[in-house]
């Protein structure tokens, strides 16, 4: 059977810190408990492998019924801080993917936690993409004499013609939960002329 893996980070909010101690329930689809990690003194959980579709559903771009990818739920626990509830984190075969958990101390009294769901992949789920192409380049477009990588980056939170705010987010943060989803994990091991020389390349999302 086809696995993937998934790796769990606990933090502070905002990364301020790594949280040790922290208990983390993986469940599958159904909710059943499939496995119980704690978190190390970095924060760290040990690496779990977990089952998932065969890569071929991902590469099969006429497939738009079978979902390439295992669906697994988060549910992460310590004392004095806020539970995290997280559903429909994605694993792919033969990828690993990251989780990073980031923790707010618990009030004292706190209601029923609100689970947070990751949505279908934009492939899978028929709508990848931001928006229409461009119609023409720039007027006044030219090429770097070297490469500038920004450290922020403002995006908008819907297409471009819909109203919507604006967040402005580290570009670690843009290439990891943003930019990664408008294709699959498992596409950058085909994208050379030489496939057999295959990068590691791991799925991540952030609470």
């Amino acid at each position: 059977m086809p696995s993937g893996t998934l790796q769990v980070y606990t933090a502070l909010a905002e990364n301020a810190a790594p949280l040790p101690g922290v208990t983390v329930l993986v469940l599958n689809e159904a909710g059943t408990q499939i496995a119980r990690l704690t978190t190390n003194d970095v924060g760290s959980a040990p690496e779990l492998v977990l089952t998932a579709p065969d890569e071929a559903y991902s590469l099969d771009e006429a497939n738009t019924t079978v979902r390439p990818y295992a669906v697994y739920q988060l549910r992460a626990e310590m004392t004095g801080f806020q539970t995290i509830k997280l559903e429909g984190v994605q694993v792919f075969a033969g990828h690993q993917t990251v989780a990073r958990l980031q923790f707010l101390p618990a009030a004292r009294t706190l209601p029923e936690v609100e689970p947070e769901t990751i949505p279908e992949h934009p492939l899978f789920a028929g709508n990848g993409g931001s928006g229409p192409a461009p119609i023409g380049q720039c007027a006044a477009a030219r090429v770097l004499s070297e490469v500038v990588v920004p450290k922020k980056i403002t995006v908008h939170l819907a297409r471009p013609a819909v109203s919507a705010a604006n967040m402005t987010v580290s570009f670690q943060d843009y290439i990891a939960n943003v930019a990664s989803s408008e294709v699959y994990p498992t596409w950058v091991r085909y994208q050379s002329s030489h496939p057999a020389k295959q990068e590691p390349h791991f799925h991540e999302f952030t609470h």
